[in-house]
């Protein structure tokens, strides 16, 4: 018997049972309690955004749930036109209140745009209940390295770029 074959037959189980395993936990829902503290976090940042407090870093935590948002919905989670109008709605605010900031040195958002957030906040509520923990680990991955994508200039000339701090984690680089 080659050492190849003498190999395989001596660790089959553990493998198998290690990838059972990794597949059930992929599986598992969010927990109902990571998802309500995640959308405190996310309301405290659209709160405190509207009302001028902290905002270049409100801006970065809400410019990463949209962006984790829209790579959720393009999964199937929270999916649709409509969610495709909040997501979008909601980028597009967040670039113009940076080009305001960058140009006036204000973050005053109008109505409608705080209407976006809002929005934004909801559906990424909705979207977090329905995931699953390899989902998660997925969207993570892959909204992160779209981003660094992104800020080398591999986007499309048409798209909105909002960039928080997703983009700067190093577990989401690929090897």
């Amino acid at each position: 018997m080659s050492r190849r074959a003498r190999t395989r037959m001596h660790h089959p189980r553990r493998a198998a049972v290690n990838s059972v395993q990794i597949a059930i936990n992929n599986a598992r829902k969010l927990p109902p309690e990571d998802v309500a503290r995640q959308g405190q976090i996310v309301q405290q940042a659209v709160d405190e955004f509207c009302k001028g407090e902290h905002c270049a870093a409100q801006r970065r935590s809400l410019a990463d749930t949209a962006n984790m948002a829209e790579t959720l919905a393009s999964m199937g989670l929270g999916a649709g036109a409509d969610a495709d109008r909040v997501i979008t709605a909601a980028q597009q605010t967040l670039h113009d209140v940076h080009q305001r900031h960058a140009t006036r040195g204000t973050w005053t958002l109008y109505a409608d745009e705080i209407d976006s957030l809002h929005w934004l906040a909801q559906l990424h509520h909705v979207q977090m209940a329905a995931c699953s923990y390899g989902e998660f680990a997925e969207a993570f991955t892959t909204t992160a390295n779209r981003l660094q994508q992104a800020r080398a200039g591999n986007a499309s000339p048409h798209a909105i770029v909002v960039v928080g701090d997703l983009a700067t984690f190093e577990e989401a680089r690929p090897s």
